[in-house]
């Protein structure tokens, strides 16, 4: 049996500080993540026990509320993260018009609240094969980026979505004239528990869950965006037809 080699071993060793490194930091931040709203909903509790006011209970109890959300929101995203890394990819025909209908309706709220005006256009004349809830999470990612970082500043505020199917593949195109990304940002988005914008109440691995889950299937995604101008996202993903 041969030995490895100093630079072998010496590679090895890097690969697995560089892992340990990833894997405190995912512990860190999880501990983090959840330890906040913990916090939170033990203080507001005291609050809500202290407070012989109805309106002040009733507030305590709406940020309890917003507390477990995001403990829940965080806990599927490392469902997602587990899912996507151990699971198969299957092989289901792909409605993007569906999919997208039942994005946008579970975010109608948002989209009245921000006033976005959403333009859908889906050009599927073939038959489309990959897995149904891996592309339906790429697509939530996105477009919910999309709606909920708009600048409230504007007057009009778009999200416009285009989905083109061909015998080789889909392009997906998801463009907005919200709040935008920075330069020193942009080679971090992709980042595991990177936030970009101050108001992002979310988990911070929706954009690193879209570009592995977008790896699983082969695919690419491209990013330009310029802070106070908007984002264009582009993916592509291969036709397993």
């Amino acid at each position: 049996m041969m030995e490895a080699t100093h630079s072998e071993t010496q590679y090895a060793v890097n690969e697995l500080s560089e892992i340990n490194e990833v894997l405190d930091r995912f512990v860190y931040s999880c501990s983090h993540d959840l330890k906040g709203p913990l916090v939170s909903i033990k203080g507001l509790l005291r609050l809500a026990e202290m407070s012989t006011q109805k309106e002040a209970t009733d507030e305590c109890l709406t940020l309890i509320n917003e507390s477990v959300a995001r403990m829940d929101k965080f806990l599927k995203s490392l469902e997602s993260y587990v899912g996507n890394a151990r699971g198969p990819v299957l092989r289901n025909d792909v409605d993007f018009n569906t999919i997208i209908q039942g994005i946008l309706a579970r975010n109608r709220s948002k989209i009245k609240e921000n006033k976005v005006k959403v333009n859908l256009r889906v050009r599927q004349p073939k038959i489309f094969k990959s897995d149904t809830v891996r592309i339906d999470l790429i697509l939530t990612h996105i477009i919910e980026n999309a709606i909920f970082f708009q600048d409230t500043d504007k007057a009009e505020r778009f999200v416009d979505i285009e989905v083109i199917v061909n015998q080789e593949q889909v392009k997906i195109e998801v463009c907005d004239n919200g709040e935008g990304i920075t330069k020193e940002n942009m080679d971090k988005i992709f980042r595991m528990f990177f936030r970009a914008s101050e108001a992002s109440k979310g988990s911070g691995m929706g954009l690193y869950l879209t570009q592995e889950t977008i790896k699983k299937l082969s695919g690419t995604i491209n990013v330009v965006s310029s802070k106070g101008v908007g984002s264009n996202f582009v993916v592509t993903i291969p036709n397993l037809d």
